[in-house]
Order: structure tokens, then sequence, then C-alpha cells
């Protein structure tokens, strides 16, 4: 790895090794060792660090002497148990070594050695997990690494944050009743598929994908199907996209699936197929799917077989967007089990399967661009039409002219700049070219605008794509005393055109009010009802009449030109006396309002008025002589 073969030959009568370490370029032996070899890790071109152990475990430095390599130190770690895993930090004078204790069941002693590059170990952290070996140990900044179990084979993942003293400054164990659980790495996240325990069908069973920083914080946690625990994650933009592989026939196509953080499946798309010839003769497992990280900041590799291929796809983490679409032909043997295709961490730039490693040229990978639209468009690049969205192409880095055009929408003009090994994504919703309608009226209106059912109110502008509409203009304040007015146009893309209406009043609104409650109210000599009373009447004179019992009624004169009338009746009370007759004054007054010259006729009926006001002038005389002339006769008479 990392520029080397390693190549192994066993004794079985004597179980003993004999390892070679081959600078793959030159093809030279660099380094014999009669052990098993189980790590080599070059530190710049002047040292190498060598895990070794069969029954018994070290870690060594050699030097680079000539293009040999000549023992540093030695250092058994046996009661540490077998070294995973080999991070150098020669900038910090720092050898960190993941081990495990496989003497122990389910892989219990899981440490994390300090190693300066004197050969003194400086500290060794106990994880106190079980599980699988710690499988990587990640830098994360601050002075800080991250140690991985993956927990497979019966244990629980466990992540550790050690500063650089050995000290656990944070940790995190997957508590959960999980079947199964996966571990993916990205350049800033740590992702876990797991699945949840179920007694009852599978189909119960649900897949959950959390997702922490590399400085365990978390982020967010998806509840998928659990027919998705096979598949690469990549999280980005608030997403989980899913690269799985589905096999139908003899074809394998590798599908990515976009879900939101509560688990809904926004879109699912083809991103590369591979067609075999005969897939049965090869003795493998369609669901092998590996994920490798390129030495960039934002590029990551999925690497899935079929058949004899070994599939490749960079992806942009940071997008989501594939880069590549390639393929390495191997040579398999066909065994009892499906072929170990693995990716190391420490070296992400090969694949390994069975005996044999392969390396991934990420200096050829392109950048790529993804443009989707609502509605589809077709797409320009530099001048060239391109093709129509959804569209994935090749691009390459520098700056580039991006356009989309829709008939009768409006154009959409992008400039970028694309970096090497870059994926962009671009979605743009295209504005339709609208037209553009002033709507005036006298007096203001709201309009209701068919078939929208959008409502506005006048003066105002709106903007309609291309279409035919009907405006219904009604009075804003008045309603009921002005007419509907209709308006039907058709309208062109980009066109402006304005609608001026004015509304005809055709009735007024009568708000009779007077200071005696519940008094009857006569419009045109027709009874209408008791004040406060409001009425709606044809434009042209009315005779208002208000009558209360008691009260002196009142006759009003109205011309109706407006669309609100107010009327008011001030009743003045019967005057009463002890002797009471009935008779009838009339008197006539002239009053002012502020809609029209009402003239108003005072009529008293039925009222009772003192007698000495009924009787006057030559009547009383006739009455005063009747009396005299009886009353000497009555003394007359007495004499």
């Amino acid at each position: 790895m990392n520029g080397f073969w390693v190549v192994y030959s066993e004794n079985y009568a004597s179980n003993t090794y004999f390892t070679e370490i081959i600078n793959a370029s030159s093809g030279k032996t660099v380094l014999a060792l009669n052990d098993f070899v189980a790590h080599v890790v070059p530190v710049g071109n002047k040292y190498l660090l060598v895990s070794t152990g069969k029954n018994e475990y070290y870690l060594r430095l050699y030097r680079n002497e000539g293009g040999t390599y000549t023992l540093v130190w030695n250092i058994d770690v046996t009661k540490y148990g077998w070294v995973s895993y080999i991070l150098p930090v020669p900038e910090k004078n720092l050898i960190l070594v993941g081990t495990v204790d496989v003497s122990q069941d389910d892989f219990g002693g899981h440490y994390v050695l300090g190693v300066d590059f004197s050969g003194k170990i400086k500290f060794a952290t106990n994880l106190h997990v079980v599980g699988q070996a710690v499988s990587a140990i990640i830098p994360t900044g601050n002075g800080k690494y991250l140690a991985i179990v993956p927990g497979l084979g019966g244990g629980t993942p466990y992540f550790g944050l050690i500063n650089e003293s050995g000290n656990i400054v944070r940790s995190l164990r997957m508590w959960y009743p999980v079947t199964a659980a996966t571990v993916y790495i990205q350049k800033r996240y740590i992702m876990v598929a797991w699945q949840n325990k179920s007694e009852g069908k599978i189909s119960e069973i649900k897949t959950y994908y959390g997702v922490w920083t590399l400085n365990l914080t978390p982020v967010a946690t998806f509840k998928l199907p659990y027919r998705f625990l096979e598949a690469i994650p990549i999280f980005a933009n608030d997403s989980l996209y899913l690269f799985t592989v589905k096999n139908s026939g003899l074809t394998c196509t590798l599908m990515e699936s976009r879900y939101l953080q509560n688990g809904t499946l926004v879109w699912s798309r083809v991103v590369q197929k591979t067609k075999l010839a005969n897939l049965s003769k090869f003795g493998i497992s369609l669901d092998t799917v590996a994920s490798v990280l390129l030495p960039y900041p934002n590029v990551g590799v999925i690497v899935y077989p079929c058949g004899d291929r070994a599939n490749i796809v960079a992806v942009d983490f940071t997008t989501a967007v594939p880069l590549e679409n390639s393929s390495v032909k191997m040579s398999l043997d066909r065994d009892d089990s499906a072929y170990v295709l693995d990716i190391p961490y420490n070296s992400p730039q090969y694949i390994i399967s069975k005996s044999r490693v392969y390396l991934i040229n990420s200096t050829l990978i392109p950048s790529a661009l993804f443009v989707n639209s609502s509605p589809p468009a077709t797409v320009y690049i530099d001048g060239y039409k391109a093709g129509r969205t959804p569209l994935y192409t090749y691009i390459g880095p520098g700056q580039h002219n991006v356009v989309l055009f829709h008939q009768n929408y409006s154009i959409v003009k992008r400039i970028l700049v694309v970096g090497h090994h870059e994926g962009i994504r671009i979605f743009a919703r295209l504005r339709p070219l609208n037209a553009t309608v002033y709507l005036n009226s006298t007096p203001t209106a709201e309009v209701d605008i068919m078939p929208l059912g959008l409502v506005v109110y006048t003066p105002t502008k709106v903007s309609l794509r291309n279409g035919t509409y009907t405006f219904f203009f009604t009075s804003k304040k008045y309603p009921r005393q002005y007419e509907l007015v209709e308006k039907t146009v058709t309208l062109l893309p980009n066109e402006t055109t304005s609608i001026n209406v004015r509304l005809t009043l055709t009735k007024s609104e009568l708000v009779i009010r007077s200071n005696v409650k519940n008094a009857t109210v006569y419009v045109d000599g027709k009874k209408m009802g008791t004040t406060p009373l409001n009425v709606s009447v044809a434009l042209g004179s009315h005779n208002v009449t208000v009558e209360a019992e008691g009260y002196v009624a009142k006759s009003i004169t109205i011309n109706a030109t407006k669309p609100v009338i107010n009327v008011f009746a001030n009743l003045s009370p019967v005057a009463t006396n002890s002797s009471p007759t009935q008779t009838t004054v009339h008197t006539t007054y002239t009053t002012t309002t502020s809609s029209t010259n009402t003239t108003v006729s005072n009529t008293v009926r039925n009222s009772s008025t003192p007698a000495s006001h009924s009787i006057c002038g030559p009547g009383l005389i006739v009455l005063l002589t009747i009396v005299a002339i009886i009353t000497r006769k009555a003394v007359g008479a007495r004499r």
C-alpha cells in the first residue's frame, strides 16, 4: 500500500511466515522479514512503520538508506494486542497506534498507544470497548484525534476523541438495539447505519443513519427502509444522498437517491449501469459496496463490484454530484465466499482485491455539472446547446456561462467558476414572461381575476401569464350601490395593457335614525320598519315619514343621488291639557342635510289641547249671552 506491495508466503508445517515488501514503482524488494506483516506505513521518503506478529506483536520503525530500510527500533506491544491501525504525526513527534487484543472474547482490550519517534510509549489509553479492531484514527484539528471501533462482530460502534496526551475528551457509544451497523467516514462527518431489532416481519425492520461531526457533535438522524443498510451515504446540504447497487439480470445499476432529514424521498436516479456477459460464473456479492476518501477536501469515491469489474464513481461530497464513472477489470478467483474488496483508510487511492492492489488514478477525475429546472428548459454552455434539463455533463475547470431557455419564460443566466475535481449542482425556477396589466376604476374597486381566484384593489398593477382572463370590478366601499362591471381580455407574453372602468351608481342607501327608539318608518307611503333602519332605494326623489305615538310625526323629502344618505328625524312630543280635545295642527319648515335640501311637514294627529284654546271670537259672545238669559229667568222664578 502507498506505493508498496506486500507479498506473503507461509510454511504450514512450521507455521511460519516470510514477507517481502516491494516498491510498487521499481519492483525492487526493500525489506524482507521472517514474520507476518500487518501494516506498512511510510513516513515521507525517510521512514517506514511496520507492524508484525503471529503469536507476538511488534511495532517497528525502519530508516531508508540507499533504497533499502534498516531497523531503528522495535517495540513489543503484545500486552496491548494486535496492531490494527497506524497514524504517524511526525510534526508532533507522535505515532498513534490502534490495537485490539484478539486473545479475548469479542475482541476485547482496545487501546490507542502514543509512541514518539524515539520508540518511547508516551501513553496507552484503554477504550474499554469490545467488538472489531480500531479501524481508523483520524485527525480532527486542534490537537485531537478520533479513534473508531466499528463494533461489527457482536460489539457496538464506539468513537473516542483523544488529545495528544492520550486523554479521552469526548466519546460516543452507539447504544442502539442494532442487528447490524456500518460506519462511514467523510471528510467532515461520521455516518453510522444501523438496523433496529425486530421480532416481527422483516418489513417492520427500520434502518437509521446517524450523522455526527468529527468532533462528535450530533447533526441529524434519518429513518429509512431497511433495504438501504448497505448503501453508501453522503450527507450534504442538509440532505442524505444514498448510492445503492441493484442487480437486474446481467445488469448492475448504481442508483442515487436523495432524502430529507425527516426521511422523505425527494428523488432517485440512475448514475451508472454495467452489463455483463455471464454473471453466474463469478462467486461475488452484488451488495458489496466500498467507500473511498481521496486526498481532496470535497471528493470521495464509491467502488462496487459487478462480475469481474470494480466500478468506480467519484463524487463531490459537498454537492453529491458524480464526477466520474469508470471501472477496473479485476482478476478474481472463484471461491465459496464473496471476494474481498477493501479500501484501507490510510491508503484511499488503492483498491485491494484478493492478492492484488489496484490504483485509482485520482488525477484524471474531471469536474461535472448537474442542471435541473422547473419547468424543463434547454441548457446552453458557453454558447453551445448542451441538452435539456435535467442535464448531467462533464465540464472543464475555469469560468463558464450557463443559459437556461424556455419559450414564454424568462431566460436564466449563470456565470460559473469551476475548480478541479468539483461538482456543481444548479436548480433554477424559471419565471413566466408575464403580461403586465394596470387596473384603474372610479370609484375604487375590488377586482376578482378569474379563473385564478386572485383578488386585488384598484389602482394596482398585476403580472399574469399569457392567457384569457375575466376581471370583475365591484365597488370596494359600496358594493351594493354600484353596478358590477365585467371585462374579459386575452393577454400575450410580455404584453402591457391597461383596464380603466367607471362604475355606475344604481341605488342609494338611506341610513334612517331618530331620537325616539323604534319609531315607525314609511318610505313613499310604504311601511319599511322601525328606527334605526337602513333602506336601499332607487335613485331619485323619495318621501320618508317617521312616526311615534305621543310625538309629532315628521315627513322628509329625499333626493337620492349619492351612495349613502343619512336621515335623522328629531321628533317632538305632543303638548297635553286637563280638558283635551281632538285637533290637527299643520306646520311646514325647511332643513338642509349634507346630501340634499329636505322639506319637512309636521302633522299632529289625535292630540289633546285645552278647551280654552279651541273657542274664541263671536262664539264666546254668543255663549256668554245665553248664560246671562238663563240666569235671569232662574232669579225671576224664585221671586
